[in-house]
């Protein structure tokens, strides 16, 4: 009786046993889909920005990239004026003599405090690529350069970054076996609103600069593609000292066709006729913005009523009224004196005021005002207020 009572009993704690763990497998499984609801719950919205939002993320952005460095005029990135100045040293590394600086290893670019390292790293591969590409370098990399290295010197522990002595240096491109080294060193100065890049080529055996160069955001063709303002570089300057000491001339020639009408009291009134030509000019003064010249011009009238066939000849002052800028057309005006020769009669003096247009570089229109001063011609006073226009040809 015992012994079934006792079996009866351990069959139920069995079964409850059983049946515990049961419900903890099953409890897990709940909890879990509970936890995942309220999961769901928690978890943020994910939605589409608003065209107010993209805007104000790509203000930011843009705001950033111009405290990087802000252009003299504000309106050309950083990347732009690095890219033309890298164009100006590969258009003179091409007419470098390459049995002597190639095969050539670039080291790493140095750059000024106020611009970051991932700047440094597009000027540098873009200098590459261009080298590579466009002339007849072969351009290797100096990972040694760069690198930062320590050792043990008389018991103290001493870090160095790059290569250090000239003999290093030599054994550096002896294994890479290259003749020549690339240096860059791009440069902001805030102050003064100036971008400089300077590019220099180091013989590997002894240290000597074969060829060096520096190129600055105000003096390159970046500053015109930023303005179109035609900057006059050191050279330019120094070229022009040269040519104003050695007394050679800055001339010109401008061949013109027109027309003029010159007052007439006549029955026939005023005689208006064509005219052509041409005129020899100087420039002088500050960028050579005053023009003098001396010429003659024909001026003819076929008709049967007023026939008259004549010349002036003399001398006309200009003055460029606005800043020579290489994307706009050049203004001048000035005043011209000359004289007017018909043969026996009808010869006079004229004043003019003129006013020309060189549309960029040979075309040109121009008009004047002229008072011919009236003398007699024909029975009548040939004289007054007339005008000239013309279309012209400068070189």
């Amino acid at each position: 009786m015992y012994k079934k009572s006792l079996s009866r009993i351990t069959i139920i704690c069995l079964l409850l046993f059983s049946t515990s763990l049961l419900a903890q497998e099953k409890a897990p499984k709940s909890e879990r889909k509970e936890s995942a609801k309220g999961s769901e719950k928690d978890a943020p919205e994910i939605r589409q920005e608003t065209a107010v939002e993209v805007r104000q993320r790509y203000l930011e952005i843009r705001e950033s990239a111009r405290r990087e460095i802000r252009s003299g005029q504000g309106v050309v990135h950083i990347y732009l004026l690095a890219e033309e100045m890298i164009d100006e040293v590969v258009s003179q590394l091409v007419t470098l003599n390459t049995k002597v600086t190639s095969p050539i290893a670039v080291r790493p670019i140095a750059l000024t405090p106020n611009l970051n390292k991932q700047f440094g790293d597009f000027v540098e591969a873009t200098l590459v690529t261009n080298i590579a590409n466009n002339t007849d370098m072969i351009v290797k990399r100096c990972a040694a350069c760069g690198a930062m290295k320590s050792r043990i010197e008389k018991g103290q522990w001493v870090l160095t970054l790059g290569i250090t002595s000239q003999d290093d240096l030599r054994k550096e491109a002896k294994r890479l076996g290259v003749k020549a080294f690339l240096d860059i060193k791009f440069s902001y100065f805030p102050g003064a609103n100036v971008v400089a890049m300077n590019v220099e080529i180091t013989r590997a055996d002894d240290g000597a600069i074969l060829w060096s160069d520096t190129y600055r955001s105000d003096a390159t063709t970046a500053a015109i593609l930023r303005s179109g303002d035609r900057v006059i570089s050191r050279a330019e300057r120094m070229k022009e000292l040269e040519r104003k000491i050695d007394a050679r001339p800055y001339y010109g020639h401008i061949l013109y066709v027109g027309a003029a009408f010159i007052p007439h009291d006549g029955p026939a009134g005023g005689i208006g006729g064509a005219s052509m030509g041409y005129r020899l000019y100087e420039r002088f003064g500050e960028d050579n913005r005053w023009t003098f010249g001396i010429g003659a011009e024909g001026f003819a009238n076929f008709s049967d009523a007023n026939p008259l066939l004549g010349s002036f000849v003399g001398a006309t002052l200009l003055y460029e009224i606005i800043e020579p800028n290489l994307n706009s057309p050049t203004y001048r005006t000035g005043p011209t004196i000359s004289g007017f020769f018909a043969g026996s009669e009808g010869n006079s003096v004229a004043l003019e005021w003129g006013f020309d247009v060189t549309l960029q570089f040979r075309l040109g229109l121009g008009l004047s005002i002229m008072y011919f001063n009236p003398v007699e011609f024909a029975g009548g006073d040939l004289g007054g207020l007339g005008y000239k226009f013309r279309a012209s040809f400068n070189w």
